[in-house]
Formats: structure tokens, C-alpha cells, sequence
């Protein structure tokens, strides 16, 4: 996934969202979050925030992941709108 995010950040994107749709133990969850994800909008924010906005918007369990991002290399414009998608930080 590291690859994918910085290479090919469409495919990462759906890979996140695969992933998401499977059972997840908590821990599987928190890497998902402060991996792939977080990674994904340090490097991309700009290309994907909108698009996270809508699934955190729509799907329960991606809101639920969006709680366990961290800011790291999000430009402070990004995370404020992260900050504001998601429900709830864990």
C-alpha cells in the first residue's frame, strides 16, 4: 500500500475502500487509518479530500476510519476539512 499511495493514489483510494468493506479487527482499523489513509491525504490531499468528505458523508464505517487520521504531512487547509467530516477521533 505504501507504493500505491505515493505511485498510484486512484488504486490506493480503492484499495482503501475494499479493505474497509471486509471485517476488521480494531487493530487492522488503526493501520488502515493512520496508514494508508492518512498517508494518502498528506501526499494527495487536494486530489482526494473531496471525495472524502462524501464518504465520510455517506458510509458509517469510513467516518469511523477517518477518526483514526492524524495530520502528519496534511497541509493545515486539509485537515481542517478532515477534522470537520469526521463524527468522532478514537
Amino acid at each position: 500500500m505504501f507504493d500505491a499511495v505515493y505511485d498510484s493514489p486512484e488504486v490506493a483510494w480503492l484499495a482503501i475502500l475494499e479493505i474497509l468493506a471486509r471485517e476488521l479487527t480494531e487493530d487492522q482499523m488503526a493501520s488502515l487509518a493512520a496508514g494508508a489513509l492518512e498517508d494518502l491525504l498528506g501526499t494527495h490531499g487536494p486530489q482526494f479530500i473531496e471525495r472524502v468528505e462524501h464518504e465520510a458523508k455517506q458510509n458509517e464505517r469510513f467516518n469511523h476510519l477517518l477518526g483514526g487520521v492524524w495530520q502528519c504531512q496534511m497541509s493545515p487547509e486539509i485537515w481542517k476539512r478532515v477534522q470537520k467530516a469526521r463524527k468522532e477521533v478514537w
